[in-house]
């Protein structure tokens, strides 16, 4: 594997995912961030922000990038369902979001859709029409041996044991419900230099499976300069387990404050939580938008079968920490 093979792995996103086409061929200035040069421990709170894409809410930037990053840089990565198409249809997607869907479409159910800008950005394929819009409870999940994937009825549908099902609640999400996520992070910057975060979040949907993913403006090893890099907060695993309340605790012991600029430059940007609609994790990537699955079009026909990739229609932002932005 070459090195830029392996800086494209490291920077392929998610549906969440910023990665080595926003590259830009510049470097930061470290400010006096580095925690070791600090004398006295360090607290920080920071409260959760709704998101429906990378720094986006609804079409509308979440927070303001620090330079040379375009201040308001952001991509969504949902939309609202629409009714009038359906898997196999030609041109079937979600409806782009808007600025005003926020308050005007908070009832409207929300669907996958693939952002054209952020595919054409990082060079990501698109993925087949009928992996898009689907509702939260229609995302394919590996469902056989050989990982193909196919839409699950939910717990309580059908009777036990087979076919695979989803947990209730499995109904599909709104939009308001999507943007009702709330949450407090604590930040404990020690004067040796580490930290521990402790992260509460609530208003997700009972045993929904959540990432946590540190954005940050760096240089991965191999690359020309800093670019827009989601790596997993604390290490792998990164995930939190919403319980049957809809809350999830995440506690990470860290080797660095992760509100400083780095000695060299590199300056973690948010803390993105992702939901994955898929029910599957990555390792150490949100998703894998260049590999090939395959999946079932209709759960009762095993010939039923078409390949495609998934970049963007599986692991969605759902809200984020604003970290090192100033």
């Amino acid at each position: 594997m070459t090195i830029k093979t392996i800086t494209r792995a490291m920077t392929a996103c998610l549906s969440l995912t910023i990665t080595a086409g926003l590259a830009l061929g510049v470097s930061m200035e470290a400010s006096a961030g580095d925690a070791k040069k600090h004398k006295k421990q360090r607290v920080f709170t920071e409260y959760l922000r709704p998101s429906t894409g990378f720094n986006s809410d609804c079409n509308r930037p979440v927070f303001d990038l620090p330079a040379p990053l375009p201040a308001g840089l952001h991509f969504d990565f949902i939309g609202l369902h629409d009714p009038s198409g359906s898997p196999g249809m030609p041109d079937n997607d979600a409806l782009p979001l808007s600025a005003g869907d926020c308050e005007s479409d908070a009832n409207r159910e929300v669907a996958t859709t693939t952002n054209v800008e952020f595919r054409t950005v990082n060079g990501f394929p698109d993925v087949d029409s009928r992996l898009k819009n689907r509702r939260s409870n229609e995302v394919p999940t590996a469902a056989l041996l050989a990982g193909t994937r196919a839409a699950l009825p939910p717990e309580g549908a059908l009777g036990a044991p087979f076919p695979p099902t989803l947990s209730q609640p499995a109904g599909p999400m709104s939009l308001g419900e999507f943007r009702n996520v709330s949450g407090e992070m604590k930040l404990r910057c020690r004067k040796d230099g580490t930290a521990k975060v402790r992260l509460i979040v609530d208003g997700y949907r009972p045993n929904a499976l959540i990432t946590v993913w540190a954005v940050w403006f760096a240089t991965p090893p191999g690359a020309p300069g800093p670019q827009i890099v989601p790596l997993p907060f604390g290490g792998v695993p990164n995930a939190v387990p919403i319980n049957r309340h809809g809350r999830g605790v995440f506690v990470r012991e860290l080797g660095y404050c992760p509100m400083d600029v780095q000695e060299n430059g590199d300056r973690l940007l948010v803390l993105d939580l992702a939901e994955h609609w898929d029910g599957a994790t990555y390792g150490a990537l949100p998703e894998e938008p260049f590999t090939l699955f395959n999946f079932l079009e209709n759960p009762q026909d095993p010939t039923s079968v078409f390949t495609s990739h998934i970049g963007g229609t599986v692991t969605l932002n759902r809200g984020g920490f604003p970290m090192a932005l100033d």
